[in-house]
Order: C-alpha cells, then structure tokens, then sequence
C-alpha cells in the first residue's frame, strides 16, 4: 500500500519526534470557571435586579422567602409559572406563634390561584430566610424580604451567586424543607466549596469569623437585632485585643442591653433613630478588609441557632468592598450611643 504525501509526511514527523526523546503532552482539562458573585445595595439599587433574576428563569425558580408583599414580584413569579418554569415558594406562616400569617395570606392566595406551587413552611418557628434559586444554577442570597412598603428607607443587601456549591446547597435544603414542612428546621446542607451559614447553626461560624479578626484591622458590622451573647463577647474581645470594632444599628430598647455591653466594653456603637431616613435592616459584618458574611440570620439566639435563615460568608473583593464601603458610609451618618442607652 502507498501512503499519501501528507500520511508520510506525518510519519516522518513522529518518527522524529520519537528520535528526539520528546512525546507529545497530553491534553490539560479546561481551567474551572471562578464563580461570579454580584452585590446589589438597596434601597439605592433598587428591587428591579430581583424582578429581573425571577423572569430569567427558565426551568425552575425555588424561593423562600419570609415576608412577601410585593406584586411585581408576585407578578415575575406567576409569569415564570405560566410558561412553564416549576416555581415552588415556601413562606412563613408562624410569625407570632400562631398559626398561617395574615402577613403572607394575601400573597399565598394570589400565587395559589395563578399556577404558582405554593406551601406554608412548618407553624413552630420562624421561617426567616430570604432567598431564591433559579434553575439549579444561580441562587440569590438575602438581607431583605419582598415587601414592597419597606424598600425607600431599609438599608438591605442581596447576592447573587452561581458557585456551583453553594447552588447545590440551597438545592437540598429547599428540597427537604419543601417535603419537611411538618417538623422544625434542620441545619442545611453546606456542601465543602461553598459559601453557605445556615441557621440553625450559625453562631459558631459568625463567632469565628470575628474570631479571625487580626490586630490592627477594623471589623464593620451593621444589623437590626442583638441578644447573642457569644457574638457580643466575641466583638468585645476583639476590641480588647487591638481590633478597631464598628458597630452599626436602628436604636430599639429591645436590644439596648447588647449594645450597652458593647460600648463598655470597647466596640464604637453608633446608632440612628427609627425616624431616620434609613433603617438598618441588614443582617452583615466585614472583617480583616477581605471576607464579610450577609445573610437573614440577625444577631440573636433564636436567629442563629432556632430559626429558619441562611447567609453567606465570602472573599469575593467586589462583596466584601462594597458591603464594607456601604457600612461605613452608614456608619459616618449616625450618632454615638448615648450614655445609658
């Protein structure tokens, strides 16, 4: 048999490949893709980047959200349904211990008779998490819930995040909480790789990420409610170990003890009044100018080890520099605790 020009040629070509003692390397997997995290900063942002994450789904749209009163969002969602996404929203039900909420009814009932798949989440605790998933493959991470009457004055974040990990996470737990509607909630699934705090369970990895707080840097943190006493030791002792601590809330004497034994004991507490023109209602913390968690869970026993919610903690620059940019601007405009609370 005759081999062709370009079949000789090629032999020729390995053979002295061969000779040389060089071997051909074998072909290198595609680096993975490095996740893409985007922060929105409201009220400035504005809840259109929400409507707009919903009526991008294509297959499957799974929320959970704790309250929900707006109907452009209600809108997005029964859209979604009506061309055949499988929506699935569990919402609380329980959030003064009795029973179906009169908050969500409305809500329950408009998504219930327009095609969207909707249940109450179990009646024995609060269901507090806000967050959405969109077609196994991006998930939405909140401070804020969906009610529209809130948006102009509360401060809030949201993170939107397609590390496969984390999607995968919020996956199985909605899934379980979505079939466990009947018994409290379990801590959640934080598959290794991601990014997920889920509540119950997450006063421990909120107190060691101040914990790792080094010597000479600031940690940043604003929130609506204080009673956890590891958290507030752990901020205190961050303080009397040469971290600069900034703490951030709205005043209510609810929680006027927690922010009493944080100002002695060395964190710069600042406040603003209820009537301010922003409320803080994000639940967010930076610490060592390169990691910040933002997620539901306040700062309380019943929010980190009880009930239902789930954050992130993260090293994405953007994340970090932004809700810690967004702190201390918050930060600059309020005013010392006064002495007493």
């Amino acid at each position: 048999m005759r081999l062709s020009v370009a079949a000789t040629a090629l032999t020729v070509a390995l053979l002295a490949t061969a000779a040389s003692g060089c071997t051909t390397a074998p072909p290198t997997a595609p680096e993975p893709t490095k996740p893409t995290l985007t922060l929105i900063v409201e009220p400035q942002a504005g809840y259109q980047p929400i409507y707009d994450f919903i009526s991008g789904a294509r297959v499957s749209l799974d929320m959970t959200m704790y309250q929900l009163s707006d109907a452009k969002a209600q809108d997005a969602l029964k859209a979604a349904a009506k061309r055949g996404v499988k929506v699935r929203v569990l919402l609380d039900s329980d959030t003064q211990g009795g029973g179906n909420s009169t908050m969500n009814q409305a809500a329950y009932s408009d998504l219930a008779t327009n095609g969207v798949d909707v249940r109450w989440a179990w009646s024995g605790t609060l269901w507090h998490q806000k967050s959405i998933s969109r077609d196994g493959a991006t998930a939405a991470i909140m401070t804020c819930n969906l009610n529209a009457p809130d948006y102009p004055v509360v401060r809030d974040f949201a993170v939107i995040t397609d590390n496969r990990t984390t999607v995968a996470g919020m996956g199985a737990t909605f899934d379980k909480d979505w079939q466990a509607t009947s018994s409290p909630p379990t801590s959640g699934v934080v598959p290794s790789g991601s990014d997920l705090v889920w509540s119950p369970g997450a006063q421990i990895p909120l107190v060691d990420l101040i914990d790792s707080a080094r010597l000479g840097t600031t940690i940043w943190a604003e929130d609506e409610q204080l009673d956890s006493q590891p958290i507030q030791q752990a901020l205190v002792s961050a303080a009397k170990r040469g971290v600069t601590v900034n703490f951030l809330m709205t005043y209510s004497s609810d929680w006027a003890s927690g922010l009493a034994a944080l100002s002695q004991g060395g964190v710069h507490v600042k406040v603003y009044q209820p009537n301010a023109p922003i409320y803080i209602h994000a639940k967010a913390l930076t610490v060592n100018d390169n990691t910040a968690y933002e997620g539901s869970a306040n700062f309380t026993t019943a929010m980190t080890n009880q009930n239902r919610n789930v954050g992130i903690i993260t090293k994405d620059p953007g994340v970090v520099g932004g809700i810690r940019s967004t702190i201390a601007s918050d930060f600059s405009g309020a005013a010392p605790l006064a002495p007493g609370g």
